[in-house]
This record gives structure tokens, sequence and C-alpha cells, in this order.
């Protein structure tokens, strides 16, 4: 597969247990696929060829006439007086194929890039893992045909070339499976120079595609060196037809007297696209206890009145190098558990989303009505700002935000011990969050109440 020109992007909302900060999700589709047919058509032939009938002296890929004019010039100009030109195999490979399940009601929805592409990656495995990212390659079944010309000697090969594929496919429309093709998948070049960056941790690498077992290859039809993953599939295939194509008075090809042809369906998966997830890993959950509610001018979200809160850790044991899967049990009785507090509700402000905000090229952002956080103040006297973003929860007409994923907070010190915060929504860079002109922000306060 060999062309790359859209990238999309899915952002995934945490739940209210698990919170993956900056989980992105990135699709690569494909819009060459020539690649992998490639492959497969020659794989398809050199089966017939050596696998099932050693005997072939030409094999071609393509349609009859383009074959017999090849054949002819090899008999006029490319070849011995004693090489002998015939028995020839020709694959004629059709350009109807199509989707292999929607026959079926096309309910494999995880096999499209803009359906249930999140499926996948329960389905696959990962072709690239870190504790970071994790690359997964899904596949696309199709189904096709192609035409299978045999020019034979004589009568007699034509008798035992019919019977032998009545013997290797057991009949007509009987599927059975040849063997492993093999083939590979190149790797696009957005993914292939990612850079991974967490803004929080402030890690920051590229992926190492040797590791993962990518090597590089010349690929004739991109005309260059590409960085591939090896790629193995196993299609089914069935003969449909077997008939008698012999011209027994001569024909205008004047090459053989006796020709077999044979239809043969295929099944067969293919690479379709790639699907990129970034701190996918849950190292760590925050556990919030909520009761009660107080009023929101959202009818469907209810804000709670108490809140207590906790930080639950446990220990994956996936290491950067293993590709198997890992099972976690996520039991409290052996985690890291941290109250992080308890918090109780004390009032509540608004923001109007303006025209000029929504029209704006830079992020959503405004001065808070309370700074987010609390004056320590030690022993000596002197005071420390310390941040806490529990003591916030803001509410848009889409839902709840979330602190990391939805928005950030900067306070910064503007007169001695005097501290103002400003809230940076996320609608330009990265746009995760989406507001309209005329909705209103909902500011939660709270005070914390265990302390």
């Amino acid at each position: 597969m060999a062309g790359i020109i859209e990238r999309d992007s899915h952002y995934e909302h945490p739940s209210s247990v698990t919170n993956n900060v900056n989980e992105i999700q990135t699709r690569w589709r494909y819009h060459f696929i020539h690649n992998v047919y490639a492959h497969f058509f020659d794989d398809l032939l050199d089966y017939f060829s050596t696998y099932i009938y050693d005997r072939f002296q030409y094999t071609i890929i393509g349609t009859y006439d383009k074959a017999v004019e090849y054949l002819n010039k090899c008999q006029q100009y490319e070849r011995e007086t004693d090489q002998p030109l015939l028995p020839a195999l020709i694959l004629n490979p059709s350009g109807e194929f199509d989707n292999a399940d929607t026959s079926s009601g096309g309910k494999q929805l995880w096999r499209f890039p803009n359906l249930a592409y999140g499926l996948n990656k329960r389905l696959f495995d990962p072709v690239y893992q870190d504790e970071q990212l994790l690359a997964t390659v899904s596949f696309m079944r199709m189904k096709g045909e192609v035409e299978l010309l045999m020019l034979l000697n004589s009568f007699y090969e034509y008798c035992d070339v019919r019977m032998l594929f009545l013997n290797i496919f057991g009949g007509r429309d009987r599927i059975i499976y040849p063997r492993f093709f093999s083939s590979f998948i190149i790797i696009p070049d957005e993914l292939l120079n990612y850079t991974y960056t967490n803004e929080y941790t402030g890690l920051t690498y590229k992926m190492d595609w040797e590791k993962a077992g990518a090597t590089e290859q010349l690929v004739r039809s991109t005309a260059k060196n590409e960085i591939v993953i090896p790629c193995r599939i196993k299609p089914q295939i069935s003969m449909v037809n077997l008939s008698d194509g012999s011209q027994r008075y001569g024909g205008i090809d004047k090459l053989a007297d006796w020709k077999l042809s044979a239809t043969i369906n295929y099944e067969v998966e293919v690479p379709n696209y790639f699907i990129l997830q970034s701190d996918y890993l849950s190292l760590e959950a925050n556990l919030e206890i909520r009761y009660g509610s107080t009023y929101s001018t959202n009818n469907d979200y209810e804000p709670p009145v108490n809140r207590w809160l906790y930080d639950i850790k446990w220990e994956l044991g996936l290491d950067e190098t293993s590709d198997t899967r890992v099972t976690v049990d996520v039991d409290v009785s052996i985690a890291d558990v941290n109250f992080t507090g308890d918090y109780l509700y004390s009032r509540r402000y608004f923001h109007e989303v303006t025209e000029i905000e929504v029209d704006s090229t830079a992020n959503i952002s405004f001065e808070l009505p309370e700074v987010v956080g609390e004056l320590i103040t030690d022993s000596t006297g002197g005071v420390t700002f310390v941040e806490d973003f529990n003591l916030l929860i803001v509410n848009s007409n889409n839902g709840q935000l979330e602190h990391g994923d939805h928005y950030i907070i900067e306070t910064n010190l503007i007169s001695p011990n005097v501290y103002q915060s400003i809230i940076i929504i996320k609608t330009v860079e990265p746009k995760v969050v989406t507001l309209k002109s005329g909705w209103m922000l909902e500011l939660f306060y709270y005070e914390r109440v265990d302390l």
C-alpha cells in the first residue's frame, strides 16, 4: 500500500472514573492499495504455476490479447529455437472487486475507518507498541474473481490439467485455502515521522520502527525505498467455472489448439488503514464519589454538592518490547489508594461565549472570578500559592469539560500575594472543544472541607 492522502483525528471523551489524559486516536486511510493486490495476484499465479502444475513454461498476468501478443513476440525475437513456448498460464485479474461482508449485511463495521474503527484494536495485535503509543493495522475483507487461461500442447495435457484442477478444488464452488501469501505494508510518512509529545510530563520521542521489525525495501510502484512491515495473508479461493476454450480448427492467435479456462473466486484480507492511539494505558484512575445535586441551567447535568476524591494507582506489568496482551485485575485492595480531598459546593459563575471568541483564531480564554488554588502560609510567615484544580468544575451546553483534556488553567502573580487564574479552552490548537456563540459556560466553585 503506497499512497497517503487523508488524516483524521478523533477525541474520545474519558469516562467519569478513568481519566486517560490527552488520549488521541489518529487514522490514516490508504488511497492506493495496488501494492498488496499486485503481490496477491503474483503469488496466486505462482501457486498455480509451481505448486499445482509446475510444467508451465510462461506465466503472465494480463488480458488474453496482451498475453498472446507477448508470446508471439517471444516466439519471434526472444527465445531460442529449442526452447518450448507451451504450456503457458495467463492470469487475467478482474477489476470487479467489492467488500466481502456486505452481502451478509455489512455488520463488520470495524473494518471501515469512518465507522466502528476503535474495535479493531481488540481484534488485531499491534504492529507497534510502547508505554505511550499503540499502532494497529485494520484489514478489509475483499472478494473478486480472476480468470485462468491455460494454453496447452495437446489433448493429453488438457485432460491431465483439467483432472488436476477438479481434484485440487474438489469440484466447483468448494472453498479451499491454498497457503499464506507474503506481502508488506508501507508505513505512512506521517506515522513514520510521528513524534510523541506530552505537554504535562515533558516526554518527547520519535517512534522506533526498527525495534518493531520494520525494514527498508525498494518499492517499484513508488520508485523509492520505503519502510515496510512484513505482512502474510491467507486467501480462500473456489473454482466456479472450468470450460474448454480450444480452437479445434485453428485460431487467430496461432499459438495453441488446446485451451482450458477456469474462473476462480477469491476472498482475501487486505490492510485498509492504520490507527494510532496515544496514552492508551490507564496508569492512574482518579475516582470521584459524588452525592447530592445542585442546580444547572442545562437540564441534563447535575453537578454534585459533595465530592470525595481518590487517586488509585496500580502496576500494569507492561514493557516496551512485549507484543502480548496484558490483563489487569483492577482490585483496589492491591492498588495504591490515596485520599485526595473532600470538597463541598460553594458558588456558581457564568461566562457567555461571544461571537468574537468563536471567530477568533486563538483558543478561547478569559479571567476566572476566583483563583483556582489556595494560599498556604508556612511557619516563617511566607506565603505560597498551591494550585488545586479540583476546586472548579466547568460545564458547557455539551456537558462537563475535563481539565487537561478540554482546558488548562494558568495562574499568575499580579501583585504581592495576589494571584489571577486564567482558563484556556482548547477550541483551536488543539481543537478538542466546540463552542457556539450565546452558549453559557457554568463555573462551579468548591471549597475543600477536610483540611
